[in-house]
């Protein structure tokens, strides 16, 4: 099994991404051992060597971190499902036809898609703390123009300003995480964050259909300005900043909140005390010579190691999305259900989700330190420091028991379209959609994961990458689903969209066994 160090991937652009390759160093120093020879004007005293530590954060307040940014995740996919129950009075109130209300969706989609790649690459340069709040602003302020919007053409404007503003916080989320977390803790920490963005589709669909029936499609998007901008507070007053570029394991100083820089200026003695174990090693490094690369994203999906992955897992949620775009037709058409009742089915596949964020998050942990207990048991410091062997299969460890969850969603996806087709009982579709739920979170969760893993210095930037191919590929499912379902029945449709991504699974079967030597 070859090893590996970091090395730094220069682009034409000078955009610079670190990754893991082969180490062809790693015997420097064994052959100069031997070839200095102690003099008598040499001291040979031993020189202890004082290991910091990976992140000054106390787990409380790594839980706060974790807490706040997964509060803040919670906007984008409640502001995409949120909108669903309201479709038919957008259309009656702005007077416009079906296909362009749906027009807003796919624009909301696309820009979902395309703009993390942007806000990702400014926050691992510029810091996480000052992107969440100028994302926030864009956001709320996107959010009271949708209330007061008065034609179409502005709320279609509006919803791709209200996408660009809110739908990088959850990468930008992953990369924070990769900041403050060392490897085997952080499958915990990804796990407390999809607890956020989960709650999207479960709330989403019945918040917006109560709003829209009672007080109007306009109260959903004053709701969601108020909520953001009640979240946007502690965020300014508490949230600090992580990326270890600007202030290493937390000892640096940027992007201050208040009390930082009141401690900074007015408790000189007492700031120093607190940060007197600040780094060199992965501390302040000269940002006059980094600069944003928007396009950093898409040159990360030339790397085999990204490709492979999320390729799949864009496939799986297109698949994912497939299924909930359609339910609102299908379980109309066949169940004969309204606009509330529908919204309400939609709790099934929003709970399999949560309780696979907080479940995989567990199981991620454990399996790391299963594959990790031989070699934490020689070095201790991997544990406590976040150091770990180069050659560590990271892969395995993220992906060991993730291939359950593939071949049970695999069956669940086939079986769903049947038994649309058969019209069995309502509750054995939701059942299905919430196995669906349960394994789709769980793989998203393995392998954005392991992104972090791999890039820690580009974490953000290379959770916009899995972001911009999820969303395209779940946009263009959305357009397609349709189409497929009036062309073949709903039964052959989920069976075709089912067989996609058991063959994809060649993808992630290749990373896991080759990605060492990537």
């Amino acid at each position: 099994m070859s090893s590996k160090s970091v090395e730094a991937i220069q682009y034409s652009d000078n955009t610079v991404i670190e990754k893991s390759t082969p180490d062809t160093m790693s015997n420097e120093a064994t052959q100069n051992q031997g070839s200095a020879r102690p003099t008598e004007s040499i001291p040979t005293e031993p020189i202890e060597l004082v290991q910091e530590a990976y992140s000054i954060f106390t787990p409380t307040q790594k839980r706060m971190i974790v807490c706040l940014v997964s509060l803040a995740g919670v906007f984008s996919p409640l502001s995409a499902n949120i909108y669903f129950p309201a479709l038919n009075a957008v259309q009656a109130d702005l007077g416009v036809t079906a296909e362009m209300v749906n027009l807003t969706i796919f624009s909301y989609l696309i820009f979902q898609a395309v703009s993390p790649s942007m806000w990702g690459s400014l926050a691992d340069v510029w810091g996480r703390r000052p992107i969440y709040i100028c994302c926030f602003v864009i956001y709320i302020g996107a959010c009271v123009g949708l209330a007061l919007v008065p034609n179409y053409g502005g709320l279609l404007i509006l919803r791709m300003v209200q996408a660009f503003g809110g739908s990088s916080v959850i990468a930008i989320g992953s990369g924070t995480i990769g900041d403050i977390a060392t490897r085997n803790e952080r499958g915990g920490y990804m796990g407390l964050f999809g607890l956020g963005p989960t709650f999207g589709p479960i709330l989403g669909p019945v918040i917006g259909g109560a709003l829209a029936q009672t007080l109007g499609w306009r109260s959903i998007f004053w709701l969601l300005a108020i909520a953001s901008f009640v979240v946007l507070i502690p965020m300014v007053l508490f949230l600090p900043e992580t990326l270890r570029s600007l202030i290493g394991n937390g000892s640096g100083y940027a992007n201050p909140t208040l009390s930082q820089f009141y401690k900074k200026h007015h408790q000189p003695e007492k700031w120093a005390l607190a940060h007197s174990t600040a780094t060199t090693s992965t501390g302040p490094k000269n940002r006059s010579r980094s600069y944003p690369n928007p396009l950093k994203s898409l040159l990360l999906l030339f790397e085999k190691d990204v490709a492979l992955v999320v390729f799949y897992l864009a496939l799986v949620y297109a698949v994912f999305y497939a299924m909930q775009s359609s339910v609102s037709l299908l379980f109309a058409t066949i169940y004969g259900l309204n606009d509330l009742e529908i919204g309400l089915t939609f709790i099934a596949s929003g709970v399999g989700c949560m309780v696979g964020t907080f479940a995989t998050g567990k199981i991620m942990d454990r399996d790391y330190r299963v594959i990790l207990r031989p070699l934490e048991a020689n070095a201790p410091e991997v544990k406590d420091r976040g150091k770990l062997d180069p050659s560590f299969p990271i892969e395995a460890a993220r992906m060991r028991s993730t291939w359950i969850c593939m071949i049970i969603l695999y069956i669940c996806v086939i079986l769903y379209g049947w038994m649309l087709e058969m019209r069995v009982h309502l509750a054995v579709p939701l059942v299905l959609q919430a196995i669906m739920g349960y394994c789709t979170t769980a793989i998203f969760n393995a392998i954005s994961t392991l992104l972090v893993d791999l890039f820690p210095g580009s974490s953000a930037s290379v959770s916009a990458t899995n972001n911009l191919a999820r969303c395209t590929l779940g946009a263009v499912a959305t357009v397609v689903v349709q189409p497929a379902i009036d062309g073949i029945g709903v039964g052959w449709a989920f069976t075709v969209f089912g067989i996609i991504i058991v063959v994809a699974t060649v993808l992630p079967f290749l990373e896991y066994k080759l990605g060492l030597r990537f």
